[in-house]
């Protein structure tokens, strides 16, 4: 039988739905026996403007290599995540800081119920933040034990008389509102910044990210800093390596659990050995990556085949 280019774009198109009956193991490493989830609690993780709950991936198997169960957390993602020009303005597909509070609060009551905790730890970058602070100033301080904001634009990422409306004007009623107060952080809950040493773009004084450039925004570096929270500077790390970089992630898990992670423990030990540790630790770590790329080419043929076959199939049948 001949096989035709409409046979094998089905082919290719079935494979999305093929692939959703087989599970990618997480491999993450599995916790010891020092390591316990007692005194952690339930874990909420919010992502930025514009992105989605799988950049928390690796966060998440690091948390369970350190003890804390899977079913202890969960991220969030938020059905419009772009934020608009105008917070008071609707625009498609696009949300209010509003919306996403609410979304955050369900997020919140959901799991709570799943696990019995009264409080949970709410960890968010850039945007996430703006609703996590939001959500605790509105009343939910007391479900709230821990919030960790990392590269978040507390102060704004401009701070100008134009667009006042905008989420992220430092001089708008929304971040205002955040703001006030001799302490800019709410009553009930500890909270944790973890910011950049000058690299991270929307924390920058020149405006040439926010299309202005040789303009000053009115912020600089130290704005994600909040007055009364437990404020870090991580070194020279990006916008989003504030969130998702062992160094934050090392942060983050301290702060919640009140304990190092193994991670940095190991670490440490690596770098007091003298035989080699770190040279070893490297090619483990390389053989891990190995053993994950020839597991998914493996998977990847037998889903082909797999496709295929049933594409095939059905191309005899209708014939």
């Amino acid at each position: 039988m001949k096989i035709s280019r409409r046979t094998i774009l089905k082919g290719a198109g079935a494979l999305p739905l093929v692939a959703a009956d087989f599970g990618l193991p997480a491999f993450a490493q599995s916790p010891s026996a020092s390591q316990s989830a007692v005194g952690v609690p339930p874990i909420l993780f919010v992502h930025g403007n514009g992105d989605h709950a799988a950049l928390w991936m690796t966060t998440l198997w690091r948390m369970e290599s350190n003890g804390v169960p899977r079913e202890r957390m969960f991220a969030i993602n938020l059905t419009d995540p772009l934020a608009r020009a105008d917070d008071t303005k609707p625009e498609p597909n696009k949300s209010s800081t509003e919306d996403q509070r609410r979304e955050l609060g369900e997020a919140i009551q959901q799991l709570k119920r799943r696990t019995g905790a009264s409080r949970v730890a709410l960890v968010g970058n850039s945007r996430g933040g703006n609703s996590i602070r939001s959500y605790i100033k509105s009343g939910g301080a007391a479900g709230v034990s821990h919030a960790v904001l990392c590269g978040v634009p507390n102060h704004g990422v401009y701070n100008w008389e134009s667009g006042l409306n905008n989420e992220f004007n430092g001089r708008g009623p929304f971040l205002r509102g955040l703001n006030e107060g001799e302490s800019e952080v709410t009553p009930g809950t500890a909270f944790l910044t973890l910011r950049s040493d000058g690299m991270d773009k929307y924390a920058q004084d020149d405006g040439r990210f926010v299309g202005k450039p040789g303009t000053s925004t009115g912020i600089t570096a130290e704005g994600p800093a909040l007055k009364g929270a437990t404020n870090l500077v991580l070194g020279a790390l990006d916008h989003r390596e504030t969130a998702f970089s062992p160094r934050a992630f090392r942060e983050i898990y301290r702060f919640i659990a009140g304990r190092e992670s193994g991670k940095r423990e190991n670490d440490r030990k690596t770098q007091d050995s003298r035989n080699g540790g770190r040279f070893i630790r490297f090619r483990v770590s390389n053989f891990h990556r190995l053993s994950v790329v020839a597991f998914l080419a493996v998977r990847s043929r037998i889903l082909t085949i797999i496709g295929f076959g049933a594409v095939l199939a059905e191309e005899m049948l209708v014939e």
